[in-house]
């Protein structure tokens, strides 16, 4: 018996001594009243009292003022007490005054009946992790903070399936939807139609996994339906674990304006090449189509000098000679207005101007060519739009005229006009604005022309047929084109050959 009192003995000996040699945990025994009852070296290392300097003393001395302010030790004790063990965190004292991150375990000691003997109270000093995890949520703020405030790139957190997870000020900039209306939507909202048909929304993503990262340029819907032009970046997320995709960030920055610059700066660049273009035909035309007529009259007139006894001859010969000058008057003319209205400023253009009207002066204008070719006109209700009214005679007059022109039956010309958006023109240049066009179109009946031609009839010059079929100068098209462009709209041509031609003049509603 005395042999199993002397080995218990011992066992509390031994546990007492390892408790008191621990230095990592401050290891505390206290009576029921909270009065600190033994002290291990962990609790000296941790807390700076040693053993003597503590015995006797309330637990709550270790606690800040605020917290005894709100009886957190008692609390704490109680919580012991009832539950049989409390446990919590906080900033606790040290001797020095100096404060520690401590992780608080308090467990109540029983008799055999049962009743509240004492505590048991272990505290770890948790400083340094306590500063490093504060350190990464300041950290962590300040970068939500910085990312939510940016306002020039919209910055989106997308779940592994494209899901918006988090919005930024940025983002709510650039494409108009508050976080709350977007997120759970998946990415693909921002992008437009033609974009999903081809799918682009997946193979970006698919890229970002595949490579870690895509990034592309292309027109984007914000949520009023307008576009913006988007320069975007997609990074793909890795867990720590098993280097699994968990998400995607994606970058947006709305480059519209340099996107508009550049095609502005190009639309420019392709003007210049048209204008240089013209210049050549300018060159062609003083060498040759100019020239044509001077060498005939010069030849003319040497064959009157030495036939002129010959007055059938020298009649004939002077018929020839008034063709080839009129035939020159036409060209100079032509070539007159044609430069008149390229260096015509846009300035000029003001003043509603009622294309009914226009049809009208047109039609009265070839009343005689109309009656001679028995020719029908048929007018639909077409619009009062801003523009130059002698411009946009010139334009229709001409238009008519071909019709009237080339035809080989009674001609019949069609003018309708409908309404149509800047997409649906056909072979629109880049620097035709969005928007809404009047499509006023003149369907004739006419001998047509081949559409491999459908551009070159616009050129300075260009005939598709010759003189002695139809007449004609060949700058009647381009100075179509000329002055619809001058109004900012576009003009096409389509024809079946032998069948007829249809011209569609496409001008701004407003």
């Amino acid at each position: 018996m005395n042999t199993n009192n002397s080995e218990q003995v011992d066992k509390h000996l031994i546990y007492q001594r390892m408790v008191e040699e621990i230095q990592d945990y401050a290891i505390i025994l206290m009576d029921e009243h909270g009065i600190i009852q033994n002290w291990n070296r962990g609790a000296e290392k941790i807390k700076g009292y040693t053993e003597a300097e503590i015995i006797g003393k309330h637990f709550s001395i270790f606690y800040l003022q605020e917290d005894l302010d709100r009886q957190l030790p008692y609390t704490l004790m109680n919580e012991a007490r009832v539950t049989g063990r409390a446990l919590q965190e906080g900033w606790r004292k040290r001797k020095d005054g100096t404060h520690f991150w401590g992780s608080v375990t308090i467990t109540a000691l029983h008799n055999d009946e049962g009743d509240v003997i004492g505590y048991t109270k272990v505290t770890r000093d948790l400083t340094e992790r306590k500063l490093a995890e504060d350190k990464l949520r300041i950290s962590e703020e300040r970068y939500h903070k910085m990312i939510a405030e940016v306002a020039d790139y919209a910055i989106i957190l997308l779940n592994a399936d494209g899901v918006i997870e988090n919005w930024n000020a940025g983002a709510e900039k650039i494409k108009g939807y508050k976080a709350e209306e977007i997120v759970g939507k998946r990415f693909e909202i921002f992008y437009t139609q033609e974009d999903k048909d081809t799918h682009l929304p997946d193979r970006l993503l698919n890229l970002a996994v595949e490579e870690g990262k895509a990034s592309h340029e292309g027109w984007r819907l914000r949520k009023d339906g307008t576009r913006f032009w988007g320069s975007i970046t997609i990074t793909a997320l890795h867990g720590n674990d098993d280097n699994a995709i968990i998400g995607f960030s994606k970058v947006t920055r709305d480059l519209t304006q340099r996107k508009l610059d550049e095609d502005k700066l190009a639309a420019y660049a392709a003007e210049l090449e048209i204008q240089n273009s013209e210049l050549e035909q300018f060159a062609f035309v003083a060498s040759h189509d100019l020239q044509e007529p001077l060498r005939k009259i010069q030849t003319f007139t040497g064959l009157i000098r030495e036939n002129f006894d010959d007055k059938e001859f020298v009649l004939r010969y002077f018929d020839k000679l008034e063709y080839s000058a009129k035939r020159m008057a036409e060209l100079v003319r032509a070539l007159l207005n044609y430069s008149r209205l390229t260096k015509t400023d846009d300035s000029e253009m003001v003043g509603k101007v009622d294309l009914n009207t226009i049809v009208e002066e047109t039609k009265l204008d070839f009343e005689l060519l109309i009656a001679e070719k028995k020719a029908t006109i048929i007018t639909g209700k077409l619009p009062v739009i801003n523009g130059n009214h002698i411009q946009l005679g010139q334009l229709f007059s001409n238009l008519i005229s071909n019709s009237l022109k080339f035809s080989q039956q009674q001609p019949v010309v069609e003018i309708t006009c409908t309404t149509v958006d800047r997409g649906q023109i056909t072979d629109a240049p880049l620097s035709l604005k969005s928007g809404a066009y009047y499509c006023i179109a003149f369907k004739d009946n006419g001998i047509g022309f081949d559409e491999q031609y459908k551009q070159q009839i616009f050129t300075l010059f260009q005939r598709l047929h010759g003189r002695h079929q139809y007449e004609g100068t060949g700058i009647g098209l381009a100075l179509c084109k000329k002055i619809v462009e001058k109004h900012h709209g576009h003009i096409t041509g389509t024809s079946i050959l032998g069948e007829g031609a249809t011209f569609s003049v496409y001008l701004p509603v407003e």
